[in-house]
């Protein structure tokens, strides 16, 4: 039986007039606002909790089970990605040795050649440095066998004379 707010003013107003309105409104404050159909039990909690938490559970359950077929497609998704761009990776590598050593023939064929220039301006300096040395040489040579022969021609001139005196 569903007691009405109209009832439940009749009561209190009662209840003021015979112990007093302090006591009628603290003896209300304690009464439920509803029918004692309307109040839960602790079975009836316990049985909402117990529901409550099976709900829970198994929607975690579900959430887990999304949660790990999700990273699993990001996993393949990484994987492929890693893939792709390791391939590239080697791909530009390679390019890039391949323009290296291009690039590194070419100097390798340009060095080459520098040195071969070099090389045939150094002969031609040292053919002519070679052939003032052969004619400085000679000329010195030339000083040296005209030095000796007056030397020689003094000698004799020495040696003439100095029989004649002694003779």
């Amino acid at each position: 039986m569903s007691i009405t707010d109209r009832q439940r003013l009749k009561l209190l107003r009662t209840l003021e007039t015979v112990i007093g309105p302090e006591d009628a409104s603290t003896l209300m404050d304690h009464l439920p606002p509803v029918t004692w159909a309307n109040v839960a039990t602790v079975d009836h909690v316990s049985a909402i909790g117990d529901q409550t938490t099976k709900t829970l559970r198994s929607e975690m359950q579900v959430l887990s089970t999304q949660l790990r077929s999700e990273m699993s497609e990001l996993r393949v998704e990484l994987r492929s990605d890693m893939t792709v761009l390791s391939n590239q990776l080697r791909s530009e590598m390679n390019q890039l040795g391949t323009e290296l050593r291009s690039e590194m023939n070419q100097l390798g064929t340009e060095l080459r050649s520098e040195m071969n220039e070099f090389g045939i301006q150094l002969r031609s300096e040292i053919d002519q440095h070679g052939s003032r040395l052969e004619a400085t040489i000679e000329r010195g040579f030339r000083r040296q066998i005209l030095a000796l022969v007056t030397l020689g021609t003094t000698w004799f001139a020495i040696t003439a004379t100095i029989l004649q005196l002694t003779r």
